[in-house]
């Protein structure tokens, strides 16, 4: 069986109720359900309790109308808005069917975390309910008054909210300059020239035209499939990308052209931003659609160079969602890739700390990652230590965006990933810790944040045309931990763009503080280590952007540190 042949087979899996092609057997035996040691301990497990916390939302109304921007969105933001140290769930909707060109709402909605594993909808009374064909959000103290700002990305527009400090927020979008009407996808909050104040670089997606009049409708094929043309990315051009640099006043300038990040015809859809090469400024990875992968690296005056092709991240798939930390534990940042059908998902290790040299070697197929993943459209995910052994598991979650051939007006749905490492392997243990998500879903958004603060990391996944669905973790939290979060003072006051360092157990886990990623989403800022039988952290070292150190030694498990610049 050639390659080919193999993927025209895995895109028609989902149809099959059927995954599987010819591969070696030791490829088999890593896609295989672990055996026993593999998995987390007993009593770790993920249950739903979307309806008990007062969650109510369904994404879309009326029908799909087969046209691209519906089945792309869309995604979700946890922050904590109000400072109550509980973090709230921000969820983006789409208004109706895209080719009616109405807007018929609900829009997108604000949920308060009451504290007590309950959300009431404060959507209306924050002046928050933005109706539009959503994408993304991402909160963010644009202006350093200690209350989080909130941008939103769509079709057809951006919004972006002051926050008043009194429940409510403002929309200054016009005012701050922020605005475009460009079809935005993912976007990213970064200090890029560490004057102390949050930029914003944003992410446009492709030229699709809001009158469905214009829109030609052939019928292409992917691995045999007929797609619609209005449904397929590679149809329309890309659109360039904007960095917009914070003027400290309220408002913002378009520095794009300059900063060498426009990243023109690349069809964006996620970014992450952290120090890759452990220089203390933040570089920008950026994943397209069927269009180079970008890696600008940061040249501390305000511009960016290109090196995709130098670090070998330049590669050109179908790239939904991003995840960074140090997973391998050898002081540098490396990075999850989620990709569309047939490519499977990719692990790049960072090989800065072995060799010297910033680049990056796909190193999913051995740890069990690539051939499971081959037959799924992978979105949101983010690494995470779901059982708190001290050691990075990964989320993610999945859909196709093939269309059922019994029904078109339906998209494929694909079952999530949950993946234990043992540290050798993944291994996919959904159906043993997560049942209730142990099926198929049309899922867009991850985010992640331990929405009731009791010591291990919770799960809020949107799905297109589907129920929000929240996640509780439960069982690990009878192991060690620490939650840490930032606050700078001569950085940016959210400490976007730090490095956190912390030691235990013979290991450092480093992480980048606000690096955000998935797929249109946003996890909690705070950061997240499992510590294990660690009874403390025997060191945590905080880099601050521009390079400032910080050093706590012996510091107790369990507890959450709020950690100020100096």
């Amino acid at each position: 069986m050639t390659r080919r042949d193999c993927l025209r087979w895995l895109a028609a899996a989902p149809f099959l109720g059927v995954v599987g092609c010819e591969r070696s057997p030791r490829s088999a035996s890593r896609a295989a359900k672990p055996a026993g040691g593999h998995g987390p301990d007993a009593g770790i497990a993920f249950r739903d309790v979307t309806s008990e916390s007062g969650l109510h939302f369904v994404h879309s109304t009326g029908p799909r109308s087969r046209l691209l921007p519906e089945d792309m969105g869309s995604g979700l933001a946890w922050g904590d808005y109000d400072n109550d140290g509980f973090p709230d769930l921000y969820v983006v909707n789409q208004a109706g069917a895209f080719g009616s060109g109405r807007l018929e709402g609900p829009g997108d909605r604000l949920f308060h975390n009451n504290g007590n594993g309950t959300f009431t909808d404060v959507t209306e009374s924050a002046g928050l309910e933005y109706v539009h064909w959503g994408m993304g959000a991402y909160w963010g103290d644009y202006d350093n008054d200690g209350l989080l700002d909130l941008f939103v990305t769509g079709v057809g527009g951006t919004k972006l909210y002051h926050n008043e400090g009194n429940g409510r927020f403002r929309d200054v979008t016009r005012e701050s300059g922020v605005f475009d009407a460009l079809w935005s996808s993912g976007a990213a909050w970064v200090d890029f020239d560490g004057d102390g104040w949050l930029d914003l670089y944003v992410l446009h997606y492709v030229d699709y035209p809001t009158d469905v009049r214009q829109l030609r409708f052939g019928r292409g094929s992917e691995y045999g499939v007929v797609v619609p043309a209005a449904l397929n990315p590679e149809s329309f051009r890309g659109q360039a990308n904007r960095l917009l640099r914070n003027n400290r006043n309220g408002t913002f300038t378009d520095v794009t052209e300059r900063a060498g990040v426009a990243n023109r015809g690349g069809r964006s859809l996620v970014v992450t931003v952290a120090d890759f090469d452990r220089d203390s400024w933040p570089d920008i990875y950026v994943g397209g659609d069927f269009s180079m992968n970008r890696f600008y690296l940061n040249r501390k005056d305000g511009r960016y160079l290109d090196r995709s092709a130098q670090t070998f991240l330049g590669e050109n798939k179908g790239t939904m969602g991003l995840a960074v930390a140090d997973y391998d534990f050898d002081g540098d940042l490396d990075i999850y890739i989620s990709h569309w059908l047939g490519q499977g998902d990719s692990l790049y290790q960072n090989m800065l700390v072995p060799t010297g040299q910033l680049t990056f070697g796909d190193v999913a197929d051995t740890v069990g990652l690539a051939y499971i993943s081959l037959p799924m459209v992978g979105w949101g995910c983010t690494f995470l230590d779901f059982d708190n052994d001290g050691l990075l598991d990964v989320a993610v979650v999945n859909g196709s965006t093939l269309e059922n051939p019994e029904n078109p007006s339906l998209l494929v749905p694909q079952k999530p990933f949950l993946f234990h490492y043992d540290g050798t392997e993944f291994h996919d243990v959904v159906g043993e810790i997560a049942p209730a998500i142990d099926r198929p879903l049309n899922a867009r958004g991850l985010a992640a944040a331990d929405f009731d603060n009791d010591g291990d990391l919770d799960l809020a996944i949107s799905c297109n045309r589907g129920p929000l669905i929240l996640l509780r973790a439960d069982g690990a939290e009878k192991r060690n931990w620490l939650k840490i979060s930032l606050e700078g003072i001569k950085s940016n006051r959210q400490g976007i763009g730090a490095l956190v360092r912390v030691t235990a157990n013979g290991r450092t886990d480093t992480r980048a503080y606000g690096s955000q990623g998935s797929y249109l989403s946003q996890h909690a800022t705070a950061l997240h280590f499992g510590l294990g039988q660690a009874g403390s952290a025997e060191r945590i070292e905080v880099i601050w952007p521009g390079g400032r150190r910080q050093i706590l030694r012996n510091v107790k498990s369990r507890q959450m540190l709020h950690l100020r610049e100096d």
